[in-house]
């Protein structure tokens, strides 16, 4: 399979408009180069925008009668709708709906993006990866890792933010820059990191756990260059 743009929609927090914005061209299609994995209640988001997955995985656990009726799960008699109006329903064969086991050692978005690593070729964006849940936001933090140690680049993105892991280098153009402002935490201990473009540049700098000096720098020159000399380090640019 040639090269796709992977978006992964978990159960999280989700913009309609945001996520519309990512996944669908002007007159609301699906744009070409386009796999869509809708994790467990991430299917509610993809039902209001009646966008079609090619993927859905989950244990289904905490859906709406509505999006199981939509997967197939039940039968349309199972919602009640406005005489002659049919429940909507995914166009997504049924060998592409994979169903987990309630009581498993990962979450649901953890299989999917190990599903996306072992069958697709491209980048992998997480979406509805945040939310109220700060559990399920660090899991999903620490789920990026998979990307450095597969040579996957994992994404993971709100309205507001945008977060990825750094192994080598990232060059951020300001005039491309996700938002206003830049944050580097050690993601591992040791994590030595080389700041050039920014407001407050660093050369070789150990971050260490456990304090927040990376927090809200801001990028002053065209480009800022993000050099992680050991280690690993988390990049996040965000918004208000």
């Amino acid at each position: 399979m040639a090269d796709e743009r992977i978006y992964i929609i978990a159960g999280g927090h989700v913009d309609d408009d945001f996520v519309k914005g990512l996944l669908c061209d002007k007159k609301g299609n699906k744009k070409d180069g386009v796999y869509l994995l809708a994790v467990d209640r991430g299917l509610e988001c993809l039902l209001r925008l009646k966008i079609n997955p090619d993927e859905v995985i989950g244990d289904f656990d905490s859906v709406s009668d509505e999006a199981r009726v939509a997967i197939g799960l039940e039968p349309r008699g199972k919602v009640k709708k406005k005489e002659g109006e049919e429940p909507f329903v995914f166009d997504v064969l049924p060998y592409h709906i994979r169903q987990l086991d309630v009581h498993k050692d990962q979450t649901d978005t953890e299989e999917a993006v190990r599903f996306a690593m072992r069958y697709l070729r491209g980048d992998i964006v997480l979406l509805g990866a945040t939310g109220t849940r700060i559990d399920h936001v660090l899991g999903n933090i620490s789920i990026l890792g998979l990307g450095i140690l597969s040579g996957y680049h994992i994404i993971l993105m709100d309205e507001h933010n945008k977060v990825t892991l750094v192994k080598d280098e990232m060059v951020i153009k300001r005039n491309e820059q996700f938002g206003d402002f830049v944050s580097i935490i050690p993601y591992t201990d040791d994590t030595y990191v080389t700041l050039e473009g920014f407001r407050f540049n660093v050369e070789n700098k150990q971050m260490k756990r456990n304090l927040s000096l990376g927090v809200s720098n801001v990028i002053d020159d065209d480009e800022a260059r993000i050099t992680v000399n050991e280690g690993v380090a988390i990049v996040i640019e965000s918004r208000d």
